[in-house]
């Protein structure tokens, strides 16, 4: 391959690699790093490293920044990748994602393999495009963000992230958390109609989930400039349980527990000043009213080649 083709870059493309050590389930980080590299390497492109320690990801992003590369490769989770869509979004800047997290939505939607050398080798003879950005009070969010109740149930996924049976333990105590949370009242308006929703759980998120069977769900289009709102109608201790299956089961739009919307914005008001969401899985706490948007195609990312026809 030459080397203007390097990650759909048209010449020599300027790299930074940027890793977040405490990302991922397993001490792989290393490992994954060297590989990531030794690929790049092998197009006679040496990339420069920004490697962030625990509690030290923005200044590791920062220093990336200032470096202003043409592509920068992110290995790490979906708040891994988040931080860098912040400082990059609205760049020229392109993001190479090699996912390295437990859950890596965005590398899911974009059908980037999850196994390390895979990803790379993918990405390198990849292309790149343009994807949508959400914000909320211009906090962004490339995937999801969740509202109400439902985003306390974080904090036992950050108590138990990077331990095999914290982890586990952590899905038994949320099942219970959830079955115990009081509903919250919200005033939500979108571009056409307002309505008050007693709800345990509102999901915004990027563009529609697809309306497939799927054990983690995903998102068909990235660059269709909409927000999907999914607000969990209350019924009972088994309100978040039924919200789950119906987005797994790809019937959350026309679930008639469920209050589905498309738009461009939204706001989302409650009876208190302060609201804890989750920003794919971040903890943000931000005043209200929530103001949502979208960014049309303001980030660019390397995405696999599409498979060509068979022969």
């Amino acid at each position: 391959m030459a080397e203007r083709d390097l990650f759909g870059f048209g010449g020599t493309p300027s790299v930074a690699v940027l890793a977040n050590k405490r990302s991922g389930l397993g001490g792989r980080g290393g490992q994954a790093v060297d590989t990531v590299v030794a690929a790049i390497s092998a197009h006679g492109v040496y990339p420069r490293m920004f490697m962030a320690g625990s509690g030290h990801l923005a200044e590791a992003v920062a220093a990336c920044k200032a470096h202003d590369p043409d592509i920068v490769v992110v290995l790490g989770g979906d708040g891994t990748i988040l931080a860098a869509a912040e400082a990059f979004m609205g760049t020229h800047t392109a993001l190479a994602i090699i996912p390295q997290g437990t859950v890596n939505q965005l590398a899911r939607d974009l059908l980037i393999p999850l196994d390390t050398t895979l990803a790379i080798a993918a990405l390198a003879t990849g292309t790149q495009r343009a994807i949508d950005v959400g914000t909320v009070n211009d906090r962004a969010f490339l995937c999801t963000s969740v509202i109400g109740p439902l985003a306390k149930l974080q904090r036992y996924r950050e108590e138990a992230r990077g331990r095999l049976l914290a982890t586990f333990l952590s899905f038994l105590r949320t099942g219970l958390k959830a079955m115990t949370l009081r509903p919250a009242t919200l005033a939500i308006h979108d571009d056409r109609s307002a309505w008050t929703e007693e709800t345990r759980g509102v999901i915004v998120s990027v563009n529609p989930l697809a309306e497939i069977v799927s054990r983690v769900p995903f998102r068909e289009r990235l660059d269709s400039g909409l927000l999907a709102v999914y607000a969990a109608r209350e019924r009972g201790y088994l309100t978040l349980f039924k919200l789950a299956a119906a987005i797994f089961a790809g019937r959350a739009r026309i679930d008639p527990d469920i209050a589905f919307r498309e738009t461009p914005v939204l706001t989302i008001d409650a009876r208190r000043e302060w609201l804890t969401i989750l920003n794919d899985g971040e903890i943000r706490r931000l005043r209200t009213p929530l103001h949502f948007a979208v960014r049309p195609g303001a980030l660019r990312v390397v995405v696999p080649q599409p498979p060509g026809p068979a022969s």
